[in-house]
C-alpha cells in the first residue's frame, strides 16, 4: 500500500475587499420609496416593485425579472421573488452582488407582500416548507408544529425565539475533518427558519486538498444564494484561506492568522502548468467575487509584492502589485515572502470586517443585540464527524500494527487474520472514506480489495485441501 500523494495549498488566498458595501442601503426618512446603491448608480423603489435586476454570482451574472418583498436596511439585503432556473423562489440579494436594478412595473393587484403591504406576489422560495405559501418568512404563528415540535410561521418556516447565528466549527484538514458537505448540511438546516439567517464557519484549518477547493466554491456560492454567510477565523491556511474568500464577509480572532504561500503535492512545491491553472481558476472566482486579484497573488507567489495606501478622507484603500513610495504606504509582503495576514493588517487594510475573542463581541459586528444560537445541528454534526474521523484514524494504525503479528497457527491462521483486518479496513472506507484514502489513497483501496479477493480464494483452496487429506 502507497501513500497518498496530495496536492495540498500552503497558501492563504484570502478576501481583500468586504463583501458588503456599508450603507448599502438607505432608507429615505418618511417615503415609501428606499435608495439602494448599486455598484453603479442607484435605484429608488419600494416593496411590491416589479425589477429587472442583474445579479453578479461567482461565476458568470444573472438577469432576473423579480418582485421585490422586502428590503432590509440593517442587514443590507433586499429580498425578491422571482423565477429562477424554472423554479419559482424567494431570493435575498445581497448589495455586493447587485450590479444594476430598474424598475419594470409593480406587481398584481391584490397579492400580498410579506408583513402585510398588499402588493408583491408570493412564489415559492428554495428550501421553502411543504404546503408553504412560498412568501419570505413573516414570524407570524400559524398555530402548527413541524414534527420536532417547533412553531411554524404562516409560510411554514420554523420561528426562532429571537435573530441569532447557525455556528459550524470547522477544524482540521481540508477534505478531511474540514469539508463541504458539513456546509451544505447546515446550509439545509438554516433553510428550516426561512432564507436570511446568518451561518457562522469558525475555522481552524492548516489546509489541505485541492480537490475539495471546488467542491467548497460551490457549495457555498449555492448557500450564499439563500443565506448571510461568513468566516470566523483562528487559523485559515491554504484551501482553508480559499474557503474564507467564498463567503460574504471575513472576522478574525486577535491572534488569527491567513496566510503562508504555496502549492505542494507530497513535500515538492508546484510550478509551471498545474500552479497556472490552479491561479487562473481560483483567480478568475476571486476577482468574480469582488476582489483584488493581487492579494491572490502575494499569497500563492512569494515573488508577489503587495502594499496598500489609504485615502486620508475615506480610509479606502488602494492595492498594489509593487511598492510605489507613495504616503502611509504599508507593506504587506515583499519579494522574499508569502503574504500571510494578521488581525491587526487584516483590520486596517480591509481584508476583515472587525476582530473579536468571543461571541459576545463577534455579535454586535454581525448587527446583532446579543449571541444567539438558533440552533446547535452544526456543532453536533462537526463533533460526530471529528469523533468517527479520530476513531478511524486509531483503529487503522491498530490494524496495521496487526499484520505484522506472526500467528502460531500456521499460514491459515495467518491469511485468515489478513482478510480479518482488511475487511475492517475496507467497512472504515465505506464509513470514513477521506480517513481511509488519507492514508493508503484511492488506489490503495483498489489494492485491498483485490488482495482481500485473492486471500479468500487462497483461504478457501487451503481449507479445501485440508479437509480432502484429512479424509
Amino acid at each position: 500500500m502507497r501513500n497518498l500523494i496530495t496536492l495540498m495549498l500552503v497558501a492563504a488566498l484570502a478576501a481583500a475587499v468586504p463583501a458588503f458595501e456599508e450603507h448599502a442601503f438607505a432608507q429615505q426618512a418618511g417615503a415609501k420609496q428606499q435608495q439602494v446603491k448599486l455598484q453603479k448608480g442607484t435605484w429608488w423603489g419600494s416593496v411590491g416593485d416589479r425589477v429587472e435586476v442583474v445579479v453578479k454570482e461567482q461565476l458568470s451574472t444573472r438577469t432576473l425579472t423579480a418582485t421585490v418583498t422586502k428590503i432590509d436596511a440593517d442587514k443590507g439585503i433586499v429580498t425578491v421573488d422571482a423565477e429562477v432556473d424554472g423554479k419559482k423562489v424567494a431570493r435575498p440579494l445581497f448589495a455586493s452582488n447587485i450590479v444594476s436594478m430598474k424598475t419594470v412595473g409593480s406587481a398584481p393587484a391584490g397579492t400580498s407582500a410579506p408583513g402585510g403591504a398588499a402588493k408583491s406576489g408570493a412564489n415559492t422560495p428554495a428550501g421553502a416548507a411543504p404546503g408553504s405559501s412560498g412568501a419570505a418568512p413573516t414570524g407570524k404563528a400559524s398555530g402548527k408544529v413541524d414534527a420536532q415540535g417547533y412553531q411554524l410561521d404562516e409560510n411554514g418556516y420554523r420561528i426562532a425565539p429571537q435573530k441569532g447565528v447557525f455556528r459550524l466549527p470547522w477544524k482540521g484538514g481540508v477534505g478531511q475533518t474540514a469539508r463541504a458537505y458539513e456546509i451544505e448540511q447546515v446550509g439545509k438546516e438554516a433553510d428550516k427558519w426561512g432564507p436570511g439567517q446568518i451561518i457562522i464557519l469558525e475555522i481552524d484549518s492548516p489546509g489541505g486538498l485541492v480537490t475539495e477547493i471546488f467542491k467548497i466554491v460551490d457549495t457555498i456560492r449555492a448557500v450564499r444564494e439563500r443565506h448571510r454567510v461568513v468566516v470566523w477565523v483562528r487559523e485559515a491556511i491554504s484551501a482553508a484561506a480559499v474557503t474564507s474568500m467564498q463567503c460574504d464577509e471575513i472576522y478574525f480572532r486577535s491572534m488569527g492568522a491567513l496566510g503562508a504561500a504555496m502549492m505542494i503535492s507530497g513535500r515538492d512545491s508546484v510550478y509551471g502548468e498545474p500552479l497556472d491553472k490552479f491561479r487562473g481558476e481560483i483567480g478568475d472566482i476571486i476577482e468574480k467575487n469582488g476582489r483584488p486579484r493581487a492579494v491572490f497573488e502575494a499569497m500563492v507567489l512569494a515573488k508577489a509584492v503587495l502594499t496598500y495606501t489609504k485615502d486620508p478622507v475615506t480610509g479606502k484603500p488602494t492595492w498594489h502589485d509593487k511598492i510605489t513610495g507613495l504616503p502611509g504606504e504599508a507593506v504587506l509582503s515583499d519579494e522574499k515572502d508569502n503574504l500571510t495576514f494578521n488581525a491587526s493588517n487584516a483590520l486596517d487594510s480591509g481584508f476583515s470586517k472587525g476582530t473579536a475573542d468571543t461571541p459576545e463581541e463577534l455579535a454586535p459586528l454581525l448587527g446583532l443585540k446579543e449571541w444567539y444560537e438558533v440552533s446547535d445541528y452544526g456543532v453536533k454534526i462537526s463533533a460526530a464527524w471529528n469523533k468517527l474521523y479520530e476513531e478511524c484514524e486509531k483503529d487503522f494504525a491498530f490494524q496495521q500494527q496487526r499484520l505484522q503479528i506472526q500467528r502460531a497457527g500456521g499460514a491459515e491462521e495467518q491469511i485468515a487474520v489478513q482478510i480479518q483486518i482488511m475487511e475492517k479496513i475496507l467497512d472504515w472506507n465505506r464509513r470514513c472514506k477521506p480517513c481511509i484514502e488519507g492514508q493508503i489513497g484511492p488506489r490503495g483501496v483498489e489494492s485491498v480489495e483485490k488482495e482481500l479477493k485473492d486471500l479468500k480464494k487462497r483461504l478457501g483452496e487451503m481449507r479445501k485441501n485440508s479437509k480432502t487429506s484429512g479424509s
